[in-house]
């Protein structure tokens, strides 16, 4: 597996990387339309925020591959250090993906910024997200409100 910088070479499998991980993440029985629609502007949008923070000096980008396969990304922000989304193929769910993405993305915010906290928020109901988070210090802060699926805000303390 190799950790790289992401690129503009990436775009074209963000998409649909996106649709796996969401699918196979965010939804459980009951959860309605709202919901539903709110996945679909996410995967639809990923390409746009994967491009635009390959351009922004206040975003980090950073993929994992194997050989010509894409098995996930993180995108960081800097200012407000933030682990703004991370993504990984469900079939590379425990091969390591997610965990290495997770400490170059923190490597990189603390690079910036070593002593900050850093937040990120993932499903309410997304239990194994959550004890993933957990592994590397994050908490869970609280409820996001004015979201279409429930979301809770997790931070790591410096």
């Amino acid at each position: 597996m190799q950790i790289r910088k992401g690129t503009a070479n990436d775009l074209p499998f963000i998409r649909d990387l996106t649709k796996r991980a969401t699918d196979s993440t965010y939804f459980i029985e009951g959860m309605g339309d709202a919901a539903t629609a709110t996945v679909a502007r996410y995967v639809d949008m990923s390409t746009g925020v994967f491009e635009n923070a390959l351009s922004s000096d206040n975003h980090g980008v950073i993929v994992a591959t194997q050989g010509d396969n894409l098995l996930g990304y993180v995108i960081v922000i800097h200012d407000n250090p933030e682990i703004d989304w991370i993504m990984v193929d469900p079939a590379a769910h425990g091969m390591g993906a997610g965990k290495a993405l997770m400490i170059a993305a923190l490597d990189a915010l603390a690079e910036r910024k070593p002593h900050a906290t850093v937040k990120l928020s993932v499903v309410a109901h997304n239990e194994r997200a959550k004890a993933f988070y957990r592994k590397f210090g994050f908490l869970v802060t609280g409820p996001i409100p004015g979201r279409d699926i429930p979301t809770v805000e997790m931070q790591r303390a410096a």
